[in-house]
């Protein structure tokens, strides 16, 4: 499955920490209102997760969540085409980041670069909460409720995918399996031998309880090398061993894409990184402020002084907005010192301002048109929990707790 198949189930999402600023657009957004087309596509407002991590009160993350519906509406996100939903609005999805929670190691949440980041930044006064640890769980039980296949992402998140399909093999190891399947393994674990049997459970415990991946290569080579059993058997302790047995959770293949982050327009949630930033609301006045502090090529002190774009911050955004003829001028005049630094910021500042033009008078009219809004959600919520109550209800089959 990949992200150019257009039957890929796609789910993305957003945590609504501030008002989207123009590396939102770029990297998220945009590529949203391009895919909603070509997949059957789930976009959530991550909301829970915000009141997780953010810091935020929770009436904050409720005017940041409506705003965020707003400006994906006024850029192109089609709720008649795609998904476009609340996550808090759908509560059967803190049911299933329940069940999953009971398979899920602590272990494996500590270990994620996001998480050891998050305390590194509380300071010794601030403790890290339970929501913060478990948000990554519940951002991949988003994905797996609603069955996606494809998550398109950037490389930060490249961990957050693989925990989450490493939590839906273990579900899968643990509820997956045929009758008789843990017996049959116990037999082919004694096959092995006294010494070789030990140590393979050993490093089965080491790899399930703690995530040890070195552990799991070393039982993983036991297995190749062994001459005790016969290709049944290995393949069974090696499903055993990674999750083997019937698949009741996919797991969701990550998605980069070819979308180069903004230099300078990296998405921070801090209150100095906001107040700097262009957000899709900005006026011409306050992107032509931020866009006159940016630095630019450190070569070109004086105006004299030629330049190379490629070291320039605002390369990228020349090359995410600016039309080709101007982007040639803006090259060429860089290089040659034919234009200064200010001629080229004033160039990008008028294509800036014209791609978010149209959004923000979008955004202006869908301010007052407060029921209308609201009813998308609905409608985007219920297309949601219909999705998630028959993953729900799957789960608990297998799971055995049906009170039927």
């Amino acid at each position: 499955m990949s992200a150019t198949d257009t039957s890929a189930r796609l789910v993305s999402g957003l945590r609504p920490t501030g008002h989207l600023q123009l590396g939102h657009y770029q990297s998220v957004i945009r590529r949203w209102t391009e895919l909603q087309y070509h997949h059957d596509a789930y976009f959530l407002v991550a909301d829970w997760n915000a009141l997780a991590v953010s810091g935020h009160a929770p009436h904050e993350i409720e005017q940041y969540s409506w705003a965020m519906v707003i400006d994906c509406l006024a850029c192109g996100v089609n709720p008649k085409v795609a998904t476009l939903f609340i996550q808090s609005w759908v509560p059967e999805l803190t049911d299933v980041h329940m069940i999953l929670a009971s398979v899920t190691p602590k272990a494996w949440l500590e270990r994620l670069p996001s998480y050891r980041e998050m305390v590194a930044g509380l300071g010794e006064q601030q403790g890290a909460s339970l929501a913060m640890l478990g948000a990554p769980l519940m951002q991949a039980a988003d994905i797996l409720a609603l069955r996606g296949q494809v998550v398109p992402a950037g490389p930060e998140q490249r961990a957050h995918i693989e925990f989450t399909r490493e939590v839906a093999r273990r579900f899968n190891h643990r509820y997956g399996r045929d009758a008789g399947f843990e017996e049959q393994a116990e037999r082919a674990i004694a096959r092995l031998g006294k010494k070789s049997g030990r140590l393979y459970r050993e490093w089965l415990s080491d790899y399930q309880e703690e995530g040890d991946l070195e552990a799991f290569e070393r039982a993983r080579g036991l297995l190749a090398e062994t001459s005790k059993l016969n290709r049944n058997q290995q393949e069974r302790l090696l499903g055993y061993l990674e999750g083997g047995g019937r698949r009741i959770l996919g797991e969701p293949e990550h998605w980069q894409g070819e979308v180069e982050p903004l230099l300078g327009m990296e998405l921070k949630t801090h209150k100095a990184a906001r107040e700097d930033a262009i957000f899709l609301r900005s006026g011409r006045d306050d992107i032509a402020a931020c866009v006159r502090e940016m630095p630019t090529d450190p070569a070109r002190v004086r105006r004299k002084d030629p330049g190379d774009p490629q070291r320039c911050p605002l390369w990228t955004l020349h090359e995410s907005f600016t039309p080709a003829s101007d982007r040639q001028w803006a090259e060429e005049g860089c290089r040659d010192a034919s234009i200064g630094c200010l001629d080229c910021k004033g160039c990008l500042i008028e294509h800036v301002d014209a791609a978010l033009t149209p959004i923000r008078e979008r955004a202006e009219a869908l301010e007052g048109e407060h029921g209308k809004v609201r009813t998308m959600m609905t409608e985007g919520a219920e297309r949601a929990r219909d999705t998630v109550r028959d993953t729900l209800d799957e789960l608990r089959r297998v799971i055995g707790l049906t009170y039927r």
